[in-house]
């Protein structure tokens, strides 16, 4: 930080417009107020600028004009704070050669340039003091901005996860009813699969039942059939050979019937 300011600095500073600067610095030169310049431009100190707003507080606030608010302001003002072209010089002073008086105006005009720099150094010192409070306050407040924030975001995160949790757990629980439900289902079709099944099977061994009882009894009437067949048969071969019995009989009795006739 520097410890003088140009007039566009003095506007942005104190809101005093850089015309209205020029002019007060005008009529204060006028005084014979003596303003620092670098080159074709003013360099104004601190004093300078604490002038300058006394001068337009009297002019926009009391409606005096710039010239008598200049006057009244350097009027105003101690000695010890005034270049030393505005202060009175006393008679004996000026009774006093040419080299005593500018030896003196030199002294004067250090040690108030000293004073003015020593003020300066300190009104320096303040203001970065207080940038760096700004500064810190600054800082202060954007942690405690970020630190929201995070909480904020820590806490959006929580309820997501609680969120996903309590969705977790609700679609779990849901799984598991389906899963149940399904093996109910799937126990209900395994019962009436097997209760089928069992059914069939049942008509199965009854017909299976019925086929064996079919056969054995065709079996049991193929048999006496066949019984009654051999039993015919052996009737039929008893009738053959008694009636091959009683032809030989017959024949035998008719020869020897025959043979004594003819004798």
């Amino acid at each position: 930080m520097t410890g003088t300011y140009k007039t566009k600095d003095i506007a942005n500073k104190t809101g005093i417009p850089g015309n209205i600067v020029r002019k007060y610095s005008n009529l204060l030169e006028q005084h014979g107020y003596i303003i620092e310049k670098t080159g074709n431009s003013r360099t104004f100190t601190m004093a300078d600028i604490r002038l300058l707003k006394d001068i337009h507080k009297r002019v926009s606030e009391l409606d005096e004009n710039a010239a008598e608010a200049v006057t009244t302001v350097l009027q105003g003002k101690p000695e010890d704070t005034i270049p030393v072209a505005l202060q009175t010089v006393e008679p004996e002073q000026a009774m006093s050669p040419a080299k005593t008086h500018i030896a003196i105006y030199d002294d004067v005009n250090t040690t108030i340039r000293e004073q003015n720099k020593k003020f300066e150094e300190f009104m320096n010192k303040l203001d970065t003091l207080a940038q760096l409070n700004e500064a810190i306050i600054h800082q202060n407040s954007t942690l405690i901005s970020q630190n929201r924030q995070k909480d904020e975001k820590l806490d959006g995160l929580m309820q997501e996860v609680y969120v996903k949790e309590s969705k977790q757990e609700n679609m779990l629980c849901n799984l598991i009813d389906h899963v149940k439900q399904t093996e109910s289902k799937q126990d209900e079709k395994i019962d009436n699969v097997l209760s089928q099944m069992y059914k069939k099977e049942s008509k199965q061994d009854e017909k299976m039942n019925k086929l064996i009882n079919h056969v054995y009894r065709q079996e049991s009437s193929r048999d006496e059939q066949l019984m009654s067949l051999i039993r015919e048969m052996q009737e039929t071969k008893r009738m053959i050979a008694a009636s091959k019995e009683n032809t030989w009989v017959k024949t035998i009795k008719n020869i020897f019937r025959t043979k004594p006739e003819r004798a």
